[in-house]
């Protein structure tokens, strides 16, 4: 075997929190998937089934052997990377303390939910989403799926493809809050701005009252920051390829629907029609690190153009919209003005300048 060989077969030398490679957060990527697949197909059972009596379940089995991924997945990591005599908490990898975290979280959580259903029965609909051991759950594989976003972020000489999984982690970190505040998410279903057929089979536009109104900006409000902080964060740190926006406003709201059961189907292809708008949005403006302006245009742009899809998808679906135009107007200003400060209190508060790296 030559020099070069024994070179590219040879373990790295051991550092404190020595960052992973793109490989190893791939694997990272796939088991977090595994477990955000579980985590989605229990949130189908909760919201489809009504006769759930035990902790023992199929998507049960799919969550918990999607975290044991993960668990084992990052002991793998950190062992290869401990030294004799050291402590093991530098052994885990830069960027990857938080999941470790994580992983001690869901797991107390686990325990926690096994005894929670034995005392108090298997939960349903809104009450699963308030149960104290899935909010811990959901926290914990939160920390884990975000390790890879995390460990890019301080490896700035990551060329461009080697950021595809961080992108792909911020968007299923996005995707563990999106489950957790489903009765939020716009994309679940749309009859916060439903009209309702008349008795002569006619679409009757119903007045909303003003507590339903309330219910719906705070929703729009929520699914706002579901769906595009995690693009701000990544476009504060890497300029981003208009797919990228696109796809991570597109995936997280099919995905809604999926949980449950399709049942407004027609909403994935208008979840559609706005990712497209929103990506050409960036296109146009061509926000990233250092383009201030830029950013903050974009951040304003992307709920408005996306939110004014959904309300025309509603509206040639249904007939007719319940909100007046000042109503649906005024929920756009407001979504586009909530990311907007949300740009400049991120820019404000300011990166490092060894993390501000352009490409």
């Amino acid at each position: 075997m030559d020099a070069a060989a024994t070179n590219t077969l040879a373990i790295p030398p051991v550092s404190v929190h020595r960052p992973t490679t793109v490989a190893e957060d791939t694997i990272t990527l796939a088991a977090g998937v595994w477990l955000l697949a579980g985590t989605y197909v229990d949130g189908w059972a909760h919201n489809n089934l009504h006769d759930l009596e035990t902790f023992f379940t199929p998507w049960h089995a799919v969550l918990y052997s999607g975290f044991a991924a993960c668990a084992l997945w990052l002991a793998a990591l950190t062992l290869r990377r401990h030294a004799p005599g050291a402590r093991w908490t530098e052994a885990i990898p830069a960027g990857y303390g938080p999941a470790a975290a994580g992983v001690v979280l869901f797991l107390a959580s686990g325990a926690a939910d096994f005894v929670w259903h034995s005392v108090f029965g298997i939960e349903q609909n809104l009450k699963a989403l308030f149960s104290p051991s899935h909010l811990g759950l959901a926290a914990g594989g939160f920390l884990i799926l975000s390790a890879p976003f995390s460990a890019a972020w301080h490896a700035p000489e990551r060329s461009r493809p080697q950021l595809v999984p961080a992108f792909v982690s911020a968007m299923l970190s996005g995707m563990v809050a999106a489950f957790i505040l489903q009765e939020f998410a716009v994309f679940a279903r749309h009859g916060l701005v439903q009209t309702y057929v008349g008795s002569a089979a006619q679409h009757a536009v119903t007045a909303p009252t003003s507590s339903g109104i309330m219910v719906a900006l705070g929703s729009f409000f929520v699914s706002t920051v579901v769906l595009f902080v995690p693009i701000l964060l990544l476009s504060l740190r890497w300029h981003l390829n208009a797919v990228v926006p696109a796809a991570m406003a597109f995936v997280p709201s099919v995905a809604m629907q999926l949980m449950v059961a399709m049942r407004d189907a027609w909403l994935v292809p208008v979840a559609l029609v706005g990712s497209v708008l929103m990506g050409v949005a960036w296109a146009v403006v061509r926000p990233g690190p250092g383009r201030h302006a830029r950013l903050m245009t974009a951040a304003a742009l992307s709920p408005v153009v996306f939110w004014a899809a959904y309300f025309a998808g509603v509206a040639l679906h249904d007939g007719a919209l319940s909100f007046s135009p000042e109503i649906w107007g005024g929920t756009l200003a407001w979504t586009g003005l909530e990311m907007l400060g949300l740009a400049v209190l991120a820019l404000k508060g300011g990166a490092p300048a060894a993390l501000q790296h352009r490409r």
